[in-house]
C-alpha cells in the first residue's frame, strides 16, 4: 500500500495562559477511519536566521516548546517521508499536526 503524506496546521484559536506552550507538535498516523498517534519522532526547529534552537525526539505524541516570538521552520520524518513547516510564534499558540496515512486504492490508480 502506497504511503501518503497529509499535514494540517491550525492556531489554536483560544486565548494564550502563562501555562500554555506557544508551540504545539503533534503526530497521527491514519490508516482508513482509524488514527494512531506517534511517539519517538524526530523534531527539528530552526530560527529564521538559520540557527536550530532544538533537535532531539518527542518523547510522545505531543511535544510542547516554549519559543520567544518570531519565525520558525519545523521538520520532522517518518518512515520515508519528511516534511518542514513554517510557524510564526507570536500572541495566540500555534499547533502544527502532522499526519500521515496509508493511500486508498483510489489514489494509487489515479
Amino acid at each position: 500500500m502506497a504511503k501518503r503524506m497529509i499535514l494540517a496546521a491550525a492556531s489554536v484559536a483560544t486565548a494564550a495562559n502563562a501555562s500554555t506552550p506557544p508551540l504545539e507538535l503533534v503526530f497521527v498516523e491514519r490508516c482508513g477511519r482509524k488514527e494512531s498517534l506517534r511517539s519517538d519522532m524526530p523534531v527539528r526547529i530552526v530560527d529564521e536566521k538559520g540557527k536550530v534552537v532544538f533537535e532531539g525526539h518527542s518523547k510522545g505524541p505531543y511535544f510542547h516548546a516554549r519559543l520567544p516570538k518570531g519565525r520558525y521552520t519545523v521538520s520532522t520524518r517518518w518512515d520515508a517521508w519528511s516534511s518542514s513547516r513554517p510557524v510564526t510564534i507570536g500572541k495566540a499558540p500555534q499547533r502544527l499536526v502532522f499526519a500521515w496515512g496509508a493511500a486508498s486504492p483510489a489514489d494509487v490508480l489515479g
